[in-house]
């Protein structure tokens, strides 16, 4: 027990994860799917509960430097919950091999998913709008980069991503993999963050 509540303490002030104490991020983002900020062990037992979850998906990188992604997975093994991990950075576009492997995840899970990194802001926003496009569902996935609704700064360094969903749907094309893998590189030249919001999402705020 002791041990534990050392692991939850490290994750809230080395992690900086005590926001997300008082901001799960967490919304519905269609029939079956949901998406939110990283919850603490507590919170995210009551949500699999009230929401019949059946499949975790987490964005964070390398859980294994993570308590609270540690505590995470013993909570979907202790309670049979499909457990995923798909790492992901904010600053880069993810490669294709990701992209398809995101996609699988979506078509072979169990509902209901829910889906989050670590503040549900940037990955999150990006896969939302991944499984709102291939679902047919444009404008909503338009949606899914909101600043004021899930705190996405896209003039920060982590607005590659929506500058990348733009510019795919400006470009009328339909398979946003081969077009994400073919312009990736030149899109990464393309974008310019503001220096000052890189700042807040990186070092006040913590974003991975």
């Amino acid at each position: 027990m002791f041990e534990q509540l050392k692991l939850y303490i490290y994750a809230l002030f080395v992690e900086h994860s005590i926001l997300n104490i008082f901001w799960k991020n967490f919304h519905k983002v269609d029939d079956g799917i949901y998406r939110s900020a990283q919850m603490n062990p507590y919170t995210l037992k009551k949500y699999i509960k009230k929401y019949n979850l059946k499949t975790i998906i987490t964005f964070r990188q390398d859980i294994n430097k993570s308590p609270l992604s540690q505590m995470e997975k013993q909570v979907c093994e202790d309670m049979g919950i499909k457990f995923i991990r798909i790492g992901l950075t904010s600053r880069k576009l993810p490669n294709k091999d990701r992209l398809l492997v995101l996609k699988n995840a979506f078509e072979s899970s169990p509902k209901p998913i829910l889906m989050h990194c670590k503040a549900g802001s940037d990955r999150t926003s990006l896969a939302s709008f991944l499984y709102l496009y291939w679902n047919g569902k444009i404008e909503e996935a338009k949606k899914q980069f909101s600043f004021f609704k899930y705190g996405h700064i896209k003039n920060s360094k982590a607005g590659i991503i929506d500058y990348c969903a733009e510019k795919f749907l400006e470009s009328g094309k339909k398979d946003v993999i081969k077009w994400c893998e073919e312009n990736r590189e030149k899109l990464q030249k393309e974008f310019k963050p503001k220096g000052f919001w890189s700042f807040v999402n990186d070092r006040v705020l913590r974003r991975e």
